[in-house]
């Protein structure tokens, strides 16, 4: 072994021992995980798919190390476009008003294709037409409870712009059901497990939108990082299809994670939220998006609140390359 000691060999015995450039990337990869920032939009059943993927270890079998944050419907689009998250969980009304103006979003993944709002009433009330005049409760116009008050309202034959005395935008399903509790309105668009609550308790289950088309929650990133970052969405995208299939598979862990991120403790609460997202309304394995749920939220929007949405196309808002290259 005495060649060692000489300066010209051991220089070469040393270059050869460092990685090249693309076996260093390789192995950073295997002992760095991608950091990701990634919001749900309330705490309530429907964002089942992505917490499933934390707490089952898809995420980190994936090589990612997620910090889930919840951000209300209201900002979550601004927080995205802001840079404050890398990726958000919500449904498709939500992101049409900022890409019809031109925002960096796009959807890259469905995750649940039917649309699960029901519309309840205080206990009195039980017809649309004692509904004239009194407060209805809704979110900002835009988000996904505001697109079911109105659907449901649509439903019921009536007006939120005049057969209302008005409509008090205080949040979310998970705000709006403690005040229809308290009185504070007289309906509003209900989701599981507050739809749910809301049976037992009496309160007067007006309609449903459970029959019509819709593109409900999916993935949504900036769409300038779609390629950029395509092997971090790879990567998750993967780790939500295995959590979707495990949800099905371990009813177990789902109710468990339904009870730590909904704080809901009641076990028969927590079983009806399991199957309706398992039966009525299951969480979709392939991950596609439905262009006649688009259309119909389109249509929708054109006709009420958000008139440029007229002549828009579907694909305008996806993008279906991962989905692609995770096929490959």
């Amino acid at each position: 072994m005495r060649f060692l000691h000489c300066p010209l060999t051991l220089l070469f015995v040393m270059l050869l021992n460092v990685p090249r450039p693309a076996e260093a990337v390789a192995a950073a990869t295997k002992t760095s995980p991608v950091k990701l920032r990634i919001a749900y939009a309330a705490p309530i059943g429907v964002m089942a798919p992505i917490w499933m993927a934390a707490e089952s270890g898809a995420l980190k079998a994936q090589g990612l190390d997620v910090e889930l944050v919840l951000v209300e419907a209201r900002a979550a689009i601004a927080a995205l476009l802001a840079r404050e998250i890398d990726a958000l969980e919500i449904s498709a009304p939500g992101i049409i008003p900022a890409g019809i103006a031109g925002g960096d979003i796009t959807m890259v993944a469905g995750l649940l294709n039917k649309m699960i709002f029901s519309f309840h009433a205080a206990k009195e009330i039980k017809s649309a037409e004692q509904l004239r005049g009194k407060v209805i409760g809704s979110d900002r116009v835009g988000t996904a409870s505001d697109y079911g008050g109105r659907i449901s309202m649509s439903l019921l034959g009536l007006k939120p712009e005049s057969d209302v005395a008005s409509v008090l935008r205080i949040g979310g399903t998970n705000l709006l059901w403690p005040a229809l509790q308290t009185g504070q309105i007289a309906a509003a668009p209900l989701t599981p497990p507050q739809s749910f609550k809301a049976d037992s308790l009496g309160f007067n289950r007006l309609v449903t939108t459970y029959h019509l088309p819709y593109q409900n929650i999916g993935i949504v990133v900036r769409k300038s990082e779609v390629e950029p970052r395509s092997e971090a969405w790879a990567k998750l995208l993967r780790a939500t299809r295995e959590a979707i299939r495990r949800w099905y598979g371990d009813p177990k862990l789902a109710r468990e994670v339904l009870m730590k991120y909904t704080k809901e403790k009641d076990p028969e609460m927590l079983q009806k939220t399991y199957d309706f997202f398992t039966k009525q309304a299951g969480f979709n394995e392939d991950l596609t998006i439905t262009d006649q749920g688009i259309a119909q939220i389109l249509n929708f929007l054109a006709s009420t609140v958000l008139p440029a949405a007229k002549g828009a196309s579907p694909k305008q808002f996806y993008d279906m390359r991962i989905l692609e290259k995770i096929a490959r």
